[in-house]
């Protein structure tokens, strides 16, 4: 998986205006592991109403795997899952997300 670029967030700004989620709403209670913390509530959010944003939601993860949006979508359920997994995994997944949030006041 590569790292995540400028661009990207552009695109997850998109995913998450689509899915009305503001980043700066998520609460964080525990100050040990915010970042993780705030990485996985933000992807359980997501999951939650991806099939508002499946194209979207496809295509930033294809890219991020080398792939396009529709052969990621056509993955066996495992591996995009494993996918989904190093996603979360990804240094500086808060900051990345707070950037977006900046983008979308």
């Amino acid at each position: 998986m590569r790292q995540l670029k400028t661009n990207d967030v552009f695109s997850m700004s998109r995913i998450l205006k689509k899915l009305n989620i503001n980043p700066k709403e998520i609460k964080i209670d525990a100050t040990e592991n915010w970042d993780e913390q705030f990485g996985i509530a933000i992807i359980l959010k997501i999951a939650e109403n991806a099939h508002l944003a499946q194209t979207e939601i496809n295509d930033f993860l294809g890219s991020l795997s080398g792939m396009t949006g529709e052969e990621f979508g056509n993955l066996p359920i495992t591996k995009s899952i494993e996918i989904i997994k190093e996603f979360k995994e990804l240094d500086g997944l808060a900051d990345f997300f707070g950037r977006v949030g900046q983008l979308m006041k």
